[in-house]
């Protein structure tokens, strides 16, 4: 016989401990988790699950923010190669280098020539174009030849002044109607006509497929 008392919790008469129901008025003694075991451990394992998923969630904030920090720190900033005169700027299908610029008033021969505007100084460039691919490249496929300030100001080249300058030299040898086949190298010039005063001012270049090969 069990000797230990309690009481009732509905109605506070004296019951002996660790029984189920109450012998007077019938209630239920156990608690809730006791009442209900399937609920109470469906409802353990939700909240561990809910535990687990925050703990995990922040572990992978954190693991993002990290990797991001790690991977910002690795990446540094890429700096801008400048060419010289007689390197070779490699570009998608020919090889590009620039060999020779030289500043003039006048382009031509005694017969066919050209005199610079008022203010203007002739910036002329010869150049090699090598066909580095394994198939013909036609004239449309090479690369744009411009020539840029300082501060990224870009001019074109002055056709009648560059048709005079490759009489004058007598280099140009660039396909015009057929396609440079692979391995060939040919020769070609152009002439830019900017202010003289800002030629002289500061540093020139030539860019050719996003490269920059330096003047002066």
């Amino acid at each position: 016989m069990n000797n230990k008392l309690g009481n009732c919790k509905t109605c506070g008469k004296e019951i002996a401990k660790g029984v189920k129901k109450c012998s007077h008025c019938g209630k239920d003694q156990r608690s809730f988790f006791g009442r209900h075991k399937i609920l109470s451990f469906i409802g353990i394992l939700i909240l561990f699950g809910i535990v687990g998923s925050a703990l995990s969630g922040g572990e992978e904030e954190e693991g993002k923010a990290d990797g991001a920090t790690a991977t910002t720190a690795a990446a540094p900033a890429k700096e801008e190669k400048v060419y010289k005169l007689g390197e070779a700027v490699q570009t998608d299908k020919v090889e590009i280098t620039v060999t020779k610029f030289e500043e003039k008033d006048q382009v031509g021969n005694e017969f066919v020539n050209k005199a610079v505007s008022e203010g203007g100084t002739f910036v002329a460039i010869q150049y090699k174009i090598k066909n580095t691919s394994k198939k013909p490249v036609g004239m449309f496929d090479y690369p744009a030849v411009s020539l840029v300030d300082e501060e990224g100001t870009e001019y074109d080249a002055d056709i009648d002044a560059s048709s005079n300058y490759a009489i004058e030299t007598n280099v140009d040898n660039a396909k015009i109607a057929s396609d440079l086949n692979p391995g060939i190298t040919v020769t070609d010039t152009k002439v830019f006509e900017v202010s003289k005063e800002s030629f002289a001012a500061g540093k020139w270049f030539i860019e050719v497929g996003g490269e920059k090969v330096q003047l002066k």
